[in-house]
């Protein structure tokens, strides 16, 4: 199975690529970044079970965090957390959107 980590999830690229892994039971979604839209990337975390999601802002990430405080997910924001997505030690695959 390959691991995947998308930078850019809610954005056009970023969905089709989730699009490619609905189609592929080989594919596993280990990290996903977002801008500002949480309600869509809450959307693909509960659905997909990364590992790690970032976000631009603390801000959101804290109400990200909130929202998904029944899921086992670790939430991060600003470049570190998007560095730290784009470095998911799981990773195999990095896809930037």
């Amino acid at each position: 199975m390959k691991k995947i980590a998308i930078l850019g999830s809610t954005g056009s690229i970023g969905t089709q690529t989730l699009d490619v892994v609905r189609a592929n039971d080989d594919l596993e979604i280990v990290g996903l970044s977002a801008g500002n839209n949480i309600d869509k990337l809450e959307e693909q975390i509960r659905e997909f079970h990364p590992v790690l999601a970032s976000v631009q802002s603390e801000e959101k990430a804290a109400d990200l965090r909130q929202r998904l405080r029944d899921m086992d997910i670790k939430i991060v924001s600003g470049m570190d957390g998007l560095i730290e997505v784009a470095t998911e030690p799981q990773a195999e695959i990095l896809v930037t959107a």
